[in-house]
Formats: C-alpha cells, sequence, structure tokens
C-alpha cells in the first residue's frame, strides 16, 4: 500500500488538500501525501470526526480536487453514496436514474429494473429526491452504483446503512472482482467490514494491510 502501480490500485500523488477560512489561516485536510490504496479490498476509511474521511473519498471519486498533486488510477470509481452529491435534489428519483442512464450509455428501463433487483424502489421514485428520507436517498444511490458497476464503490459513514445494504453492496463489487472503500468512524464496523485499512491521523493517511493493527492505532490516536 505504498507504490502506486499496479491494475488494482488507486495512487494518490503528492495530493494536498485544504479549504480556505475567512479571516483565519486557511484549514489542512490533507499534507502532501503519496500513497497507494488498493481498489480490490474492503478498505476501512478510519479517522475522527471532520478528518477528512468524506474528503479523500471525495477526491478519488474526482468530485473534488487536490490543491496540489493527483489521483492516478484506470479504474472505474463510482461516484460517493451517502455524501449527498449524486443526485439532483430539485429533480425526482427517476429523473436523476434516467440521466444517469444517459451518462452511462445504458437503457433507461434495464437500470430501472436492476436498481429495483438491488433494493425495491419502485414505491418512490417518482418522488423528489429533495422529499426522500435519509434513507430512501441512501438506498437508492447504493443500488445506482451496484446496478451500473464500477470497478471500486466509494461509501461514506458505513455506519448508517441498514447492515443488509451493505452485504449487498460489497456482494455487487465481489462479482465484479472489485472492492469497497468505505468511511467508519468507529473500530465497529470497520473490524466487520474491512480486512485492511487507512487511518487519518494529523493530516497523514497511514496505511495498515491488516484491520487489527488500524485500528490499535487509530484507537491509540484517539
Amino acid at each position: 500500500m505504498d507504490t502506486p502501480s499496479g491494475s488494482r490500485l488507486i495512487g494518490l500523488v503528492g495530493v494536498a488538500k485544504s479549504f480556505a477560512l475567512k479571516g483565519h489561516a486557511p484549514c489542512v485536510v490533507f499534507r502532501p501525501t503519496t500513497i497507494s490504496l488498493p481498489a480490490d479490498r474492503r478498505l476501512a476509511v478510519l479517522g475522527g470526526k471532520s478528518e477528512g474521511k468524506t474528503i479523500l473519498l471525495q477526491l478519488l471519486a474526482r468530485s473534488e480536487k487536490p490543491d496540489f498533486g493527483e489521483v492516478v488510477t484506470r479504474l472505474r470509481l463510482s461516484p460517493v453514496v451517502n455524501a449527498d452529491r449524486i443526485f439532483h435534489r430539485e429533480l425526482s428519483a427517476l429523473e436523476n436514474v434516467r440521466f444517469y442512464a444517459r451518462r452511462f450509455g445504458v437503457g433507461e428501463d434495464r437500470l430501472i429494473v436492476a436498481m429495483d433487483n438491488f433494493h425495491p424502489l419502485s414505491a418512490y421514485l417518482d418522488e423528489r429526491v429533495g422529499d426522500l428520507s435519509q434513507k430512501q436517498r441512501r438506498s437508492t444511490e447504493a443500488a445506482l452504483v451496484a446496478a451500473l458497476g464500477f470497478d471500486c464503490y466509494l461509501v461514506d459513514d458505513i455506519g448508517l446503512f441498514d447492515p443488509e445494504l451493505i452485504e449487498r453492496t460489497f456482494e455487487a463489487a465481489t462479482r465484479r472482482g472489485g472492492g469497497v472503500i468505505f468511511a467508519a468512524t468507529g473500530a465497529r464496523h470497520a473490524r466487520r467490514y474491512g480486512d485492511c485499512a487507512v487511518v487519518i491521523h494529523d493530516h497523514t493517511l497511514h496505511p495498515f494491510p491488516r484491520i487489527e493493527e488500524a485500528i490499535r492505532f487509530y484507537e491509540r490516536g484517539l
């Protein structure tokens, strides 16, 4: 997990990220970092509140740009499920699904059927996304990325999901020979779902090939 090379790796090469704060010094999220992350395993991203777990996933999905450096991979990474950036809130769930069908060149009806097989959605597909419950939105996002099929799925705050939905997401990734990179605040979910981890501590990414080593490091930092 150190060198950004190989067909199933995601490389962060000199990636740094910060946010400007009016009247204050910039808030540093990540210092310049070069690291490789496996895209074919169950990789837990462990970190405390506001330590950059969501930002890391968004950088991998390229929905957030680094200040410096680049994310290097030949793989198809999903949008970040549960970051509230996949769907337009003013459109219905169905209109959003149709947009993604056109974007990825798949049949609308086929995509809707595949999503409904993953998780029943017909009861609220016509509703405006902004009116859906958080559970309904998460389920619809997970169903979309599973139905479209990616080499690696990105999931934020895994503890908020129904366990059955998460298991289906992992199963979908396994069928494609891919993996899941997911954010976890606590050791319980990292241990339950992960087999390796990266810990965010002091604006730095610390990789661990074994989950228990990561948890020990993470809990010492707490």
